[in-house]
């Protein structure tokens, strides 16, 4: 069933108020696909009965919010990045790990170079995380890794898992997964030494970037690096960080 204005409107300041993402009305044919997804899903049988349904079932809302997340990532994506990782970053938050791609391969380059940090990754989508925990990926998403880290970090499966290959133990257990809601979530107690947040901005107006950026300011060890995706910037929001070069922000010691 086609939403109307109304409907989609009101989705859409669901979608904005639970996690920032501004969907303008290009966005209503990907709006209305993921919708119908939750409707054959739970057997509801109008817009109007779902949308009751949000604002009263906590879990059938975070089931609507993963299934509009977009999540495309892939093993070792913009590895460039990573040449800022040292030996002094032992704490690690990716805080935007989709299915888990980016933390395994901070996980991977680290141990590469020597060291074995804390990884916590979190994501607002259960359902991502849940393939982060399990760590099977399709051969697909590992095609651009050198053979040599493949045989060293991952299993290939069989059988049923043929064309699938399994995070090793060793790497699986330094990254713990857990939910976290980049707008509504409080500050985290624990500071980290580095933050990787990329492609996530590039979905966000610049009120909730700023909201976001101050957040993730908060929880970063002075001096400590954010990360941001190649194709995003802080450049036109108000925020607390040093611009050392694109993608790349300090939180400076106090003077």
């Amino acid at each position: 069933m086609d939403l109307t204005t109304r409907q989609f409107k009101r989705l859409s300041e669901i979608v904005y108020h639970e996690c920032g993402i501004n969907l303008h009305d290009g966005k209503k044919q990907l709006l209305q696909s993921r919708l119908d997804k939750r409707l054959r899903s739970t057997g509801i049988k109008s817009v109007k009965e779902y949308l009751k349904v949000l604002e009263n079932d906590q879990r059938e809302l975070i089931n609507f919010l993963d299934a509009v997340s977009t999540n495309h990532t892939y093993f070792f994506r913009e590895s460039h990045h990573f040449k800022y990782l040292t030996k002094d970053h032992m704490n690690i938050w990716c805080a935007a790990s989709s299915s888990g791609e980016e933390p395994y391969s901070l996980a991977i380059y680290c141990l590469e170079k020597g060291f074995k940090p804390s990884i916590i990754a979190s994501d607002i989508s259960t359902r991502m995380l849940r393939m982060g925990q399990n760590g099977i990926y399709s051969i697909e998403k590992a095609k651009n890794l050198p053979p040599d880290i493949l045989r060293k970090y991952f299993q290939k499966g069989t059988n049923s898992w043929n064309n699938h290959v399994r995070v090793k133990n060793e790497i699986r257990q330094m990254v713990t997964f857990k939910r976290y809601n980049l707008i509504s979530d409080p500050i985290p107690s624990q500071k980290y030494d580095i933050i990787f947040c990329r492609n996530v901005f590039i979905y966000f107006d610049n009120e909730t970037k700023s909201n976001v950026a101050h957040k993730l300011h908060n929880a970063l060890k002075a001096p400590g690096c954010l990360i941001i995706g190649g194709a995003e910037s802080l450049n036109t929001i108000s925020h607390p960080f040093k611009y050392v070069q694109p993608s790349i922000y300090n939180k400076v010691l106090p003077v």
